[in-house]
């Protein structure tokens, strides 16, 4: 059973017994030892990675309250994951989510490749990929992709604040 983070930058009614048994059913997702709040969780690089993290990531943003988060977050892993299993070579991607405010997350997906450099660029109508990065540009006000000994990540932040304003 995952024990419930530290709310360092949360308030204290997030921690009660309906979001601790929510976050008991997070199973495999490690909570962050130390910093803001966060989880971090490793999927085989396989076609159902990308939904086993969509799953994943919706339920850390149910427990700190942030719901109206979900249905981009799921698009942005979807995309980032994806990106990872059909353009690395990576046996194991990492997801994390982490709380950086009262309402904004950062989702970073780690892989091991260092050879192709992520770009975004709009696609012709009759292409049937290479949308992905140009929709997470398009989503969120920030993201980057930053290159790590053992490979890099490629992160986005969503802020509920912005997602509430007309």
């Amino acid at each position: 059973m995952t024990t419930p983070l530290p709310s360092t930058t949360t308030t204290p009614h997030l921690w009660t017994a309906v979001q601790a048994a929510k976050e008991a059913t997070l199973g495999h997702i490690a909570p962050a030892s130390m910093g803001p709040p966060g989880y971090l969780a490793r999927y085989k690089a396989r076609a159902t990675a990308p939904g086993e993290a969509r799953h994943d990531i919706v339920l850390a943003l149910e427990v700190w309250g942030l719901e109206e988060l979900a249905d981009t977050a799921r698009l942005l892993v979807s995309e980032l994951v994806t990106n990872a299993v059909a353009h690395t070579d990576s046996r194991r991607i990492g997801v994390a989510v982490t709380r950086t405010t009262e309402t904004t997350v950062r989702i970073t997906v780690l892989d091991a490749g260092r050879t192709r450099v992520p770009v975004t660029r709009p696609s012709g109508d009759d292409e049937e990929s290479g949308r992905g990065l140009f929709l997470v540009a398009a989503l969120v006000d920030r993201w980057g992709i930053e290159y790590v000994t053992t490979g890099k990540r490629v992160w986005c932040e969503l802020d509920a604040g912005a997602v509430a304003r007309p």
